[in-house]
């Protein structure tokens, strides 16, 4: 009988060399595929960064109208935030942008913007609920502003050194603009010439633009010329191809009498107001923009009434009846010089603050 003993230990040995490198294979891979289910760090500085870059470098969007003209009914309207002036711009920021964006509500969904939620969904845009302290240092008011919660221990931080642009802004003496009529009803007139503000000035950093920055006039020092001074009524003419189209004034565009925190009544022009020494006038882009009065000419005649009749206010060809005020009659006659909205003509020019914008995430 032959032995096998010898064949036995061959067999052995070579299926147990084979189990040995089939088990230290499998081993080796085991780590790359439980990779997936392994813990890992968030880069909060890299999600602050992200949300430092929206934010400084971005008008947000819509774009036209500006997200910051959505009024609180609308917000949801709103898919992103972005603080720049436009993409053009990074670093200079609206002031309308930024005022928009820290109206703050803690109670009330339907006004202003929520923390954390409204945010989240158009600020940070991340997969994890994050919490965050967004906070502007405007250097040149002294003035801070912040939305999110008290930063802990532990978190991202970014840092971005920003420029606000503000507003224009003109101011028309009263007494530089009287007429020798000593009448009853005196008109003044503004002219704000969109298609040439944007043409004069190409730099969006300086540029005045009525679709992008609210537009503000005051009329001062009117009660040196007349007494029981009355502001009647206000016209707005937009001017397209020689044609002139009169615009009705929306109520949130109702003039401001006297230095008053609040505007006119809605019943206003129904009910004339009475004025002591100044007036003025605030127009916001959303008004440019439903206007589509982007390369327009705005024409604005405000009639004033005094008792007794004296020489008051007046640039403008007054007709008998301001209700049928027109604006070819008004605007293109002789004696018609109406204020001009320019870069030039007592009007303050934009001008860029230094600020901090700092963005914290955990």
């Amino acid at each position: 009988m032959i032995d096998d003993n010898g064949n036995l230990s061959i067999d052995f040995l070579a299926g147990f060399t084979i189990f040995l490198l089939a088990f230290i294979w499998v081993v080796s891979i085991i780590p790359g595929l439980l990779i997936g289910l392994q813990a890992y760090t968030i880069d909060y500085d890299a999600v602050a960064y992200r949300t430092g870059v929206i934010l400084t470098e971005d008008p947000g969007w819509p774009v036209s109208p500006a997200w910051e003209s959505y009024g609180d009914p609308r917000k949801s309207d709103i898919k992103r935030f972005g603080l720049a002036i436009s993409k053009e711009t990074p670093h200079i920021l609206s002031q309308d942008k930024i005022v928009r964006f820290f109206n703050i509500s803690t109670t009330d969904p339907s006004v202003g913007f929520i923390y954390p939620d409204d945010y989240q969904q158009r600020a940070i845009f991340g997969d994890y609920p994050y919490r965050f302290n967004i906070s502007l240092r405007d250097l040149g008011q002294n003035e801070i502003r912040s939305v999110g919660d008290v930063i802990p221990d532990g978190y991202g931080y970014i840092r971005r050194v920003v420029k606000i642009k503000g507003a224009s802004n003109a101011t028309i003496i009263g007494s530089n603009y009287t007429k020798s009529d000593t009448v009853n009803t005196h008109v003044f007139s503004i002219l704000i010439n969109n298609t040439k503000l944007l043409e004069e000035v190409r730099d969006p950093a300086y540029q005045i633009d009525p679709s992008r920055e609210q537009l503000t006039i005051n009329i001062t020092n009117m009660s040196s010329m007349c007494t029981n001074i009355t502001l009647t009524n206000l016209k707005i003419y937009k001017l397209d191809s020689g044609v002139y189209s009169n615009v009705p004034l929306p109520a949130s565009n109702n003039p401001f009498v006297d230095g008053n925190s609040t505007r006119l009544q809605s019943s206003w022009p129904a009910t004339p107001a009475a004025v002591n020494d100044n007036v003025t006038l605030k127009f916001y882009p959303q008004f440019i923009d439903s206007m589509k009065a982007q390369n327009s000419q705005i024409f604005i005649a405000m009639r004033f009434d005094v008792n007794p009749a004296c020489r008051f206010l007046n640039n403008t060809q007054a007709l008998p009846d301001y209700d049928n005020l027109v604006g070819k009659d008004t605007f293109e006659n002789l004696n018609t010089t109406p204020f001009d909205y320019n870069y030039s003509n007592n009007v303050t020019q934009p001008k860029l603050r230094d600020a901090v914008l700092a963005v914290a995430v955990w």
